[in-house]
């Protein structure tokens, strides 16, 4: 830290620094260190991430937005379920969705009639990632997914 008409030291050992360190550096120079560069820290790993953080469903039951932050649950429990479907052959807690790295996960909760995506059902259990602009089908309600 420079204070004019007074030596400046560095904050971390208390060592003076020397007078032309707190001189006005031409851009390109580096006196500090030696003239070569500072490199540039990698990104934040804990940060959000830059791609979409919200995907919109979209078919005959209706529109449904899910955004990152959460798991959403699919099914036809109104009490539990955030995307409720009335259709009878829907599980109580049929699926359960969510955003993560910027992409729609989607895990089938052991229902009868399955979730499917783009005409393949998925292994009930494991979390599957949901290509854009997919076909993504609960038993027979059908929903076709978009990036936001």
């Amino acid at each position: 830290m420079a204070t004019p008409g007074q030596a400046s030291f560095c904050f971390s050992c208390g060592q003076p620094l020397p007078l032309d360190a707190t001189a006005k550096a031409a851009p390109g120079s580096y006196p500090l260190t030696g003239g070569v560069p500072v490199p540039t820290p990698p990104p934040n790993p804990y940060s959000a991430p830059p791609m979409s953080a919200s995907f919109t469903l979209t078919g005959a039951s209706g529109t449904f937005r899910v955004t990152a932050g959460g798991e959403v649950l699919v099914g036809r429990d109104p009490a539990r379920c955030a995307i409720h479907l009335t259709e009878p052959r829907i599980s109580a807690v049929h699926a359960t969705m969510k955003i993560e790295n910027g992409a729609l996960w989607v895990r089938d909760e052991r229902s009868n009639n399955g979730v499917w995506i783009n005409g393949e059902r998925i292994a009930a259990g494991t979390w599957v990632t949901v290509p854009g602009n997919a076909a993504l089908r609960f038993g027979p309600v059908q929903f076709t997914l978009s990036n936001l």
